[in-house]
């Protein structure tokens, strides 16, 4: 598999956690970490925290010249805006403005993921971008459950 791409997992924002919340998500980014690495260089909690994401991410796209950019949540509404860049996203926060005068080549490289508690930046997203998939029966879907999309997107194009 192609290591020229990059994979921007969700940063951990809870605010005051549970405990339970806590373990839930570091072994979910565990499990993550471990199922995407093959697909591209991870970028986990660790890496992005207390970053400035909207800066970060787009200097690390800038700097390794990706392939691809896999990203989820936060991670994700920040790569929706680079231009001239491959995208498979999960759950972008979608505004009107991200669909004012997108090219033909982001339109037909930009693949969106939702779940049912981002119905409406589904709906706004599918306005423009053909290549979108809803998932209304669950409410947190995560990278690591679309691994095997996301490696047939990444080995055909």
């Amino acid at each position: 598999m192609k290591k020229d791409n990059l994979i921007f997992l969700r940063p951990f924002n809870i605010k005051d956690p549970t405990l339970e919340e806590q373990n839930e998500f570091m072994m979910q980014e565990v499990l993550s970490i471990v199922e995407l690495s093959p697909l591209g260089h991870v970028y986990n909690n660790d890496m992005l925290y207390e970053k400035d994401l909207r800066v970060f991410i787009p200097e690390e796209i800038k700097r390794h010249h990706p392939q691809w950019v896999v990203a989820e949540n936060e991670c994700a509404t920040i790569a929706l805006s680079m231009k001239m860049q491959k995208k498979i996203l999960l759950n972008p926060k979608v505004v009107y403005n991200d669909l004012n005068y997108v090219s033909e080549y982001a339109r037909q490289n930009t693949y969106g993921f939702f779940d049912a508690k981002h119905e409406h930046d589904y709906e706004l997203f599918n306005s423009v971008y053909p290549n979108v998939a809803y998932y209304p029966q669950t409410d947190d879907l995560l990278l690591v459950n679309l691994k095997e999309i996301i490696q047939s997107i990444i080995e055909t194009e």
